[in-house]
C-alpha cells in the first residue's frame, strides 16, 4: 500500500498553463492596446490645451485694448477731441485758420 499523505497530488495540466498563457498574453495585448489610445488622446488633448491657451492670450489682449480705450473715452481728452472734429470748437490760445472765398 501507499501511503496517503494529507496533500492530494495535483496532476500536471499542459492544457491549464497553455490557457493562463493565452489569458495572459490577451491582457497583455488589451493594455499596450489602450496604452496606445490613451497615448493618442492625451497628445489631442495637449493640442486642444495649446490651441485653447492661444485663444485666451489673444481674449486677454483684446480686452486690454478695450479696457485702454473704454479708459480713453470716459477721459476730458476724448471728449476735447469729439468738440474739436464734431463741433469745429478750438481751446483758448488755438491759432484758428478760415479759407477765404474770392
Amino acid at each position: 500500500m501507499s501511503k496517503v499523505s494529507g496533500k492530494k497530488r495535483r496532476k500536471k495540466d499542459p492544457k491549464g498553463k497553455g490557457l493562463i498563457a493565452a489569458v495572459v498574453l490577451i491582457l497583455c495585448i488589451v493594455l499596450a492596446y489602450n496604452s496606445r489610445e490613451m497615448n493618442i488622446r492625451l497628445e489631442e488633448y495637449k493640442e486642444n490645451e495649446a490651441r485653447l491657451q492661444e485663444q485666451i492670450d489673444e481674449q486677454k489682449e483684446i480686452r486690454q485694448g478695450l479696457d485702454e480705450k473704454s479708459e480713453y473715452v470716459n477721459s476730458d481728452e476724448y471728449y476735447k477731441e469729439l468738440a474739436r472734429e464734431k463741433l469745429g470748437l478750438a481751446n483758448d490760445g488755438d491759432i484758428i485758420f478760415k479759407k477765404q472765398n474770392n
